[in-house]
């Protein structure tokens, strides 16, 4: 059986992809190009420090939709849960993990709340 197209969600960048898998159930391929993603990433860490004009807020890391799906198919914990936030904090110092940074420094978690 060929895959055929099933839609493209452009605020995500993934595909999903469709076949008959020959026993009367459907296979679901999912895909994306995270690419520019990572260049902008790596473009974001040399631009500034992060913080807002206001300094009340700052941008830290981009995600792609594609490795939150992995993390939660594969490790069963989800990036924007507010519980595993000293999970995404490990993730996000890690070196391994250097292309999701967008800014400098190293994160924490204290009442909650990831700083």
């Amino acid at each position: 059986m060929s895959w055929r197209f099933g839609n493209y969600d452009a605020l995500t960048g993934v595909r999903k992809d469709y076949r008959h898998d020959g026993n009367g159930g459907i296979e679901v391929r999912m895909s994306s190009d995270v690419g520019a993603l990572l260049d902008q990433n790596r473009e974001m860490q040399t631009h500034n420090d992060g913080y807002s004009p206001t300094r009340e807020l700052r941008r830290v890391a981009r995600i792609p939709a594609m490795l939150r799906l992995k993390w939660i198919n594969e490790e069963g914990w989800d990036c924007l849960d507010a519980n595993c936030q000293d999970k995404l904090a490990r993730k996000l110092n890690d070196p391994d993990y250097a292309y999701l940074r967008t800014a400098p420094g190293r994160l924490g978690v204290s009442n909650g709340v990831m700083r």
